[in-house]
Order: C-alpha cells, then structure tokens, then sequence
C-alpha cells in the first residue's frame, strides 16, 4: 500500500512539473518572440527622452509596438545617461513605476522582491499590460549609480493609452 501511494505520488508530482514546464515555456516563449528589444519583432521602435528631476541623468525611453491586441504587454527600455558626458550611466540603481490617477500600478523592482534594479549597463527592458485606456504616467526613477547610492531623482513620461478597434494605441511623451 505505501509503494503504491509513493509510486502515484511520483507521477502526480512528475506531471505536474511538465506541466508546468510546458506553460512557463509558451509564455516566455510569447514574451520573446514579441519583443522587439530582441531582434525577433519588425515593430518600429519609438524614443522619447527627458532629463531627470536634477538635471544629471538624461533618461531614454523606447517603446513598441505602438498598438497591441488588448492584454498584450507593452515593452519598454530605459537607457541612461550622464547629461554633462553624454555617456550611459554603469550600475545603476533604477525602478521603472506606472501609475494611474497617482496609483500605482506596477514597479519593476517587485518582479525580483528588490527595492530597486541593478542594471550594469545603464538598461532596463521591462514589460507592462495596460489594463485598460486612459492616460499614465511611467517614470524611471534613478537610486544609485556606479554602486554608490545617490539622491533619488527620476524623469516622468506621460503615456496615452487609446482604445481602438479592440486594440490599444500607445503614445509616449515627455
């Protein structure tokens, strides 16, 4: 009786892990293929830039596509640079945050239970589902920067949200 409750208990466990395998396979498999920061999309990139709160930082944001079938992600990268050398910022510290009506909706930095993102080439990809049309607000906020914590700063990004023909328009603005 106790083989055979182990033996079922095997299968049990070993269906559920290819299972599971499986499922995380086709949704990173999506992610991917979609993104066009990867080089397996032909959507057009667009940029938007802006200088930080402190006027230090100049903070890029591109974006694509520029309209998704509702609940698809909408992918951003964040570049940074050092305003006065024009060069990208090495080990920063950032939080990508969107917020709407000043709520706020998603933060890079839970997806790794961080308070922050290290990125040690001054880039953060990121992806974000609008849950519905309107406008938000994304902001890339800036914590540290070649490992040395500095005073927090960031760069917000007005972001137009259209509901069209079952898909979301996206536009980005400083």
């Amino acid at each position: 009786m106790k083989v055979g409750w182990i033996f079922s208990s095997f299968i049990f466990l070993l269906i559920f892990v290819l299972l599971s395998k499986n499922e995380l396979a086709n949704v990173n498999a999506v992610i991917v293929e979609n993104n066009p920061f990867y080089g397996l999309s032909n959507e057009k990139i667009k940029t938007v830039e802006s200088i930080s709160d402190d006027k230090l930082m100049k903070i890029k944001v591109e974006y694509a596509p520029e309209a998704i079938e509702i609940g698809s992600p909408e992918f951003f990268k964040a570049t940074l640079y050092h305003v006065n050398t024009n060069e990208i910022a090495l080990h920063a510290d950032i939080d990508i945050v969107v917020t709407k009506n000043g709520k706020e909706l998603y933060k890079a930095s839970y997806e790794f239970s961080q308070p922050f993102v290290h990125t040690p080439n001054g880039i953060d990809l990121s992806s974000y589902k609008f849950p519905d049309s309107g406008q938000y607000e994304i902001s890339v906020k800036v914590l540290g920067i070649n490992f040395m914590p500095a005073n927090p700063t960031q760069a917000s990004f007005t972001t137009n949200i259209a509901d069209s023909n079952n898909k979301y328009l996206i536009e980005i603005e400083k």
